[in-house]
């Protein structure tokens, strides 16, 4: 089995080397640091990914680093563009490497993308953007759902263990431009991958991060200081909108602090061995607001704080602390009123969604953090 992925690894590789065409062979200078953006936009968010090549251009102003995009959009070929001033309407950007037609969605040619763009542009520092549809932590192509963990191209989806393996390493920071990504569930799948992740526990609107106002923020020197000014950045901005438009949630991580979290979270169940016999789901907080996402997600403090006496809540509220260094919330979403926001969302298991079920049992948070006593 070893030899035939190894084998296929290596044809992929072949084909995509083979048949990509890099517009510039000249050697780049090292930049202080490179943020690369992962655009998987051959589905219905393509219209707002040119919106956001144009925001990211209109903001490339005055930044030390650079700002690489690999836009995979609806009628395109795919391209890492190299992001620089402009404020017209078209894409004016540097073209570095065009790719013949592939899939976004599979792991091996992400992985190929994110070295073609270390390769394109070696810095001291690298960060990474995730921009597609998303949701959650539930395995892609499920039924007639719908599903994915991450990506979408012409319905070709991946699960967030395919995700995992795929993401480059030495990642200073990863950010989800992309729905419901911040769960208990993907961010311990995901703690290895950088040291700080930024996500929504919610959907988020089609339009995503207004990166006119946030590039210069990605090069912040301070890489919690240049996070934590994007989510304010990026809540502040739809606070600003009325009605429906008026929906942002926005979640810092340490990563580095989810093995101590899943610890206490394993150590509360297990004192509690009648807490899924007590949890009403309709009681805690919701924040799958959208009712087109196919998987619920609840607050996760809110589920045990409705559940379990507050004196047994002091070291788990400690430990959430620690891993959540920012969070933000507008008021309500899509007209939903959000009253309790730990900055984390969790699934609670029901009999009705078993099919649900034997994949969540693949997830490293199942066991690490007790869950299986909930199933």
């Amino acid at each position: 089995m070893r030899s035939l992925i190894y084998l296929y690894s290596c044809i992929v590789l072949l084909y995509v080397t083979s048949c990509a065409k890099r517009e510039d062979d000249t050697i780049a200078p090292i930049a202080s640091r490179t943020v690369m953006v992962y655009m998987a936009a051959n589905n219905s968010l393509s219209a707002e990914a040119y919106q956001n090549l144009n925001q990211m251009e209109e903001g490339f102003v005055g930044i030390d680093g650079k700002l690489l995009v690999y836009a995979r959009l609806f009628g395109q070929q795919p391209k890492i563009y190299e992001i620089q001033y402009d404020t017209s309407p078209e894409i004016k950007s540097k073209v570095l490497k065009t790719y013949s037609d592939h899939d976004s969605s599979d792991p091996e040619m992400m992985k190929i993308i994110f070295a073609d763009m270390k390769g394109l542009s070696p810095s001291h520092s690298y960060g990474a953007i995730l921009w597609s549809h998303a949701t959650n932590w539930v395995p892609a192509n499920l039924g007639k759902l719908g599903t994915r963990s991450f990506g979408d191209d012409h319905f070709s989806r991946m699960d967030v263990q395919q995700l995992q393996s795929a993401l480059p390493q030495g990642l200073d920071f990863l950010i989800f431009d992309a729905c419901s990504m911040a769960s208990v569930e993907v961010l311990y799948e995901l703690r290895e991958a950088a040291p700080y992740i930024l996500a929504s526990p919610t959907e988020v609107l089609s339009v995503g991060m207004p990166y006119h106002q946030i590039n210069s923020l990605l090069f912040d020197r301070d890489v919690k200081h240049g996070l934590t000014a994007i989510a304010k950045a990026y809540v502040g901005y739809y606070q600003q909108k009325i009605g429906l438009e008026q929906s942002a949630t926005f979640s810092l991580v340490d990563t580095k602090q989810l093995p101590g979290l899943a610890d206490k979270t394993a150590q509360l169940l297990s004192q509690n061995p009648q807490f899924l016999s007590a949890i009403n789901r309709n009681n805690v907080q919701r924040l799958d607001l959208d009712p087109n996402t196919p998987v619920k997600a609840y607050d996760f403090l809110d589920l045990f704080e409705k559940h379990l006496p507050s004196d047994q809540l002091l070291s788990f509220k400690s430990a959430i602390d620690k891993a959540i260094i920012f969070k933000a919330n507008t008021p309500t979403f899509l007209g939903k009123p959000i009253t309790n926001f730990s900055g984390l969302s969790s699934y609670i298991p029901a009999p009705e969604e078993s099919y649900l079920f034997p994949f969540y049992r693949t997830l490293a948070w199942y066991g690490d953090a007790g869950y299986n006593s909930l199933f």
